[in-house]
């Protein structure tokens, strides 16, 4: 019994990392899989303030999402540009999901 319960959680595990990979094969091209991964996939992403400016849109538009910004150098930015990270996701019920907001430097 103990062998067929171990061969049952082998393939259990097969099965959920197939599931995992099935929207490689639905995404064709290297853009849609790595827009995929940022939004689905990704802990940790780096950017500097100029290129959240410049991709915002395109953030908002894949329903990019985050709890957490850590912000290094943020003595050299301008005020305003700390406001940048505040708007590269749209606001859940009216409320933003950020909780934590790290400024070094």
């Amino acid at each position: 019994m103990e062998i067929a319960e171990g061969c049952f959680r082998y393939i259990e595990k097969i099965f959920t990392q197939l599931e995992e990979f099935r929207a490689f094969e639905l995404l064709r091209s290297g853009l849609d899989r790595s827009k995929y991964l940022l939004v689905k996939e990704a802990k940790v992403i780096a950017m500097t303030c100029t290129h959240a400016a410049l991709k915002r849109k395109e953030l908002v538009d894949l329903g990019f999402k985050y709890d957490n910004i850590l912000m290094e150098e943020s003595a050299q930015i301008l005020e305003i540009e700390t406001f940048i990270p505040l708007l590269l996701q749209n606001p859940e019920d009216g409320f933003s999901r950020l909780k934590r907001w790290i400024m070094i430097g």
